[in-house]
């Protein structure tokens, strides 16, 4: 196997077949060297948009992930093997989009995205790109991009259904302007209504089509329309949206931002609630490790994660005191073992905690 250094890539060879487009060229290529995206949620939609965001030569990839690889993901998330079950998808990601085009940067936030670090997270971005599969979380990361005048790019995937837009207020409406106040419960899941992998192909497809041509100059015919999908019929509309004057979040009377703590968070399903620190943890990982493995079975530990068997129950920890539990019944039951094993905690000697 040849095996390409960083010192031997030939970016006008690797780029050549995209340069040559007279809607790029080198101008278009240089835009996207030099341009940062973020991506929220690294799963069916995120990993097809991240991956073609890198092979396009976009220079600055951020992922961010809560979750954990599963077995039930690899049909649709293309960036993920066998061999990563149990690993946190964004570190996997970003590896592996590097790997896919070693002239990029991809670097990785294995976190849950909300409202107290939205802000932290995607500034500097000059796009964020939406992979997530709850309006919770989309409701804050559009909140946050009205606020900071960076593009969304849209994307949402079901069955053999799909849609995307463009936002950017004031040029645009925002996500709540046209889809406000939905409850996700009243939503259908991939556990439940089910999700084809070549939906969620397409839509993270054309959300890296749109964001390339973003970051390259090029315009977007999705500002200011909803792309409607149904793959099973083949039928594609292009439907005008327009803003809202009394939109809470881009309108002309724009309301007070709501600070809502969110210490635990289902993910698609309700199998796997995320549970958060009281306060920002920083915690020792190998004095944690070996605390945990005089009386718990440890699966697997990377250098953000250490997945273990509680209970009967598989448990991540994160590097900053996060937990994914999965199975869990109850949000009691995710709290106790919560508790529980945070007796098994060391953290950082400058830490006060300790």
């Amino acid at each position: 196997m040849v095996k390409m250094s960083r010192m031997s890539f030939d970016a006008a060879d690797y780029y050549g077949r995209q340069i040559v487009l007279r809607e790029m060229g080198k101008q278009g290529q240089d835009r996207l060297k030099g341009a940062r995206a973020t991506v929220i949620g690294v799963g069916g939609i995120g990993s097809a948009s991240a991956l073609y965001l890198a092979l396009a030569g976009v220079g600055n990839i951020v992922l961010v992930d809560q979750d954990t690889v599963e077995l039930n993901n690899l049909h649709r998330q293309i960036l993920f093997t066998i061999q990563d079950l149990r690993l946190p998808k964004a570190e996997v990601a970003a590896r592996r989009l590097m790997g896919a085009n070693p002239n990029v940067k991809a670097s990785s936030i294995p976190d849950n995205l909300r409202e107290e670090n939205v802000e932290r997270i995607i500034r500097g971005s000059d796009v964020v790109v939406d992979g997530l599969d709850n309006m919770r979380t989309r409701y804050i990361l559009n909140s946050a991009c009205s606020r900071l005048g960076i593009p969304y790019v849209f994307g949402g995937a079901i069955a053999m259904e799909g849609n995307v837009s463009v936002f950017h207020p004031p040029e645009t409406p925002c996500l709540e302007c046209i889809l406000p106040a939905i409850d996700d419960r009243n939503l259908p899941g991939c556990d439940t209504r089910g999700v084809l992998g070549a939906t969620a192909g397409i839509v993270g497809s054309v959300q890296a089509m749109e964001t390339v041509k973003l970051l390259a100059g090029i315009e977007s015919v999705l500002k200011g329309k909803l792309l409607v999908c149904d793959f099973r019929r083949m039928e594609f509309d292009k439907v005008e949206i327009f803003r809202r004057k009394d939109c809470n979040v881009c309108g002309d009377r724009i309301g007070p931002m709501v600070e809502r703590a969110q210490r635990l968070t289902w993910l698609c399903g309700r199998e796997t609630v995320n549970v958060n620190p009281i306060e920002p943890a920083n915690l020792d990982f190998e004095r944690t490790l070996k605390n945990l493995r005089r009386r718990l079975d440890v699966l697997v530990r990377s250098s953000v994660v250490i997945v273990l068997r509680h209970g009967g129950l598989e448990v991540s920890l994160f590097r900053n005191g996060r937990m994914l539990i999965k199975g869990v019944g109850t949000e009691d039951k995710a709290l106790r073992i919560y508790r529980e094993l945070s007796s098994f905690f060391a953290y950082v000697r400058s830490s006060s905690k300790d």
